[in-house]
């Protein structure tokens, strides 16, 4: 999903699907995004509420890129 169209489907308090969000959020920790399109889709998906697959995608790419200890 192209990070303005994920912008456009918070707008219109849309939920992202699930694997939707894991290839934005592949996106954003890539360094693909720029930070003012990254602020723009958080405070989007702040007001239209998160949803639990939302933030469960999010988390899932964090653990995939974390570093392993």
């Amino acid at each position: 999903m192209k990070p303005q169209d994920a912008l456009a489907r918070v707008i219109d308090h849309r939920e992202i699907f699930h694997d939707e969000m894991v290839a934005l959020m592949r996106q954003i920790m890539g360094g693909e995004v720029t930070p003012v399109m990254i602020a723009a889709i958080i405070t989007g998906l702040r007001v239209k509420k998160e949803t639990i697959g939302e933030i469960a995608a999010a988390a899932q790419v964090m653990r995939e890129l974390s570093t392993k200890v």
